[in-house]
Order: C-alpha cells, then structure tokens, then sequence
C-alpha cells in the first residue's frame, strides 16, 4: 500500500503520469497514500504543470498530514504531450526514471531536476525539466522497492544491475519488464520482499 501510480487525461490531447512512495510501511503509509490519491484527483488547475501538482500535493500534506508524523513521500510527475512527444517533468525526491532510446539504444535519466521529497516544507518550490522523445523510446518509472531489493546475503540488487538488465533488453515495454522481474527473481532466490515493488514503462508511439 505504500506505493502508488496514476494517469490524468489533460488538455488538448496530453496526459500527466504519477509515480510515489511513502516511507515507512504497513497500514500508516497505506492510508497516506490513500490521501495523496484523493489530493492529486481533486487538484484545482484545469491543466496543471508538474511543479504545479507537485507544490499542490506538498502544501496539503504538510499543512495537515505529515508535520508532526515524521513520513514523506517520494514522488515524479510528468505531463507527456503527444502532439509533440515532450514530456516535462518534476521530481520531488523519488529515483529518476530511465530513458532507453530507440535509435541507438542509449540509456539515461529523467534527472536534471531534484527537489525534497513531499511532506517536509511548506511552500516548497519544484522545478520542472523537459525532453524530447522520439518513436520507440521507452520511459522506465519505478520505485525504490525495485532497486533496494536484497539477496539473502543482504546484497541490494542496485541502480547499476537494473540498467543492465534495461541496455541488455532489446524487446517491448511488457517484455522490458518481465526482464527485469525475472532477473529481480534470481536475484533475490526466493527472499521476501521487504518494500512494494512497482514498475511501469511506457513506450512513445
């Protein structure tokens, strides 16, 4: 339950993608989650732009739900405009995403903006970054239960094995991630998972 992802149809065609992570675990983070999906639904701008979204989420949650709790939330929101195929993006703490590029197979990350996580200071200000995409150029949002999971000699599977598995994978975005997850598996050899685990791709038309 602490994990969480959304889509959000906006203007002229264009969709905003969602991807966080509370800290902590159990029913706490779950019930935070669930108020940072009722908060991002109800945002009041009629085509808000990432830093928008996000500065909106962190006001809110700091003003009635994480001062005095001690939890945050990771988070990345992107606006993906089809029409010109450039997303614009903000991150608020949450492990970029990855970017593997069609014409070459290039690897790289969604990362020249980072700010604070949701939840630690009021009127936090987000910045936003945009990038250019091309046909066939996928886009790997995941979450830091992914990367931190460990084998049962406690060593983490890590950012730099999963971008191997990525620049090793030449099929489609579902294909991309039953690589990833069938690599995770034999890494881990069966030990349960510490943290939710979510991962989405998304493949430009």
């Amino acid at each position: 339950g602490g994990d969480y992802y959304a889509f959000f149809p906006m203007e002229a065609g264009s969709w905003g993608v969602m991807l966080a992570d509370v800290s902590g675990h159990g029913s706490p983070a779950a019930v935070l989650m669930a108020v940072t999906h009722a908060l991002a639904h109800s945002q009041p701008f009629e085509k808000a732009t990432p830093a928008q979204m996000l500065g909106y989420l962190n006001d809110h949650l700091t003003r009635r739900y994480t001062t005095d709790t001690g939890r945050f939330i990771t988070a990345f929101f992107g606006v993906y405009d089809p029409s010109v195929r450039r997303m614009t993006y903000a991150c608020a703490g949450h492990h970029p995403p990855r970017v593997k590029r069609c014409s070459d197979g290039s690897l790289f990350s969604l990362d020249e903006v980072v700010n604070p996580p949701l939840g630690i200071i009021t009127g936090q200000a987000y910045d936003e970054a945009a990038i250019d995409l091309a046909t066939g150029d996928q886009i790997i949002f995941f979450t830091d239960g992914i990367t931190e999971a460990f084998d049962p000699d406690h060593h983490m599977f890590g950012v730099e094995r999963l971008d191997g598995v990525l620049h090793n994978c030449m099929i489609d975005a579902s294909g991309l991630i039953d690589a990833v997850l069938t690599d995770l598996a034999a890494f881990t050899r069966g030990r349960p998972a510490d943290d939710d685990r979510t991962m989405l791709v998304a493949k430009i038309l």
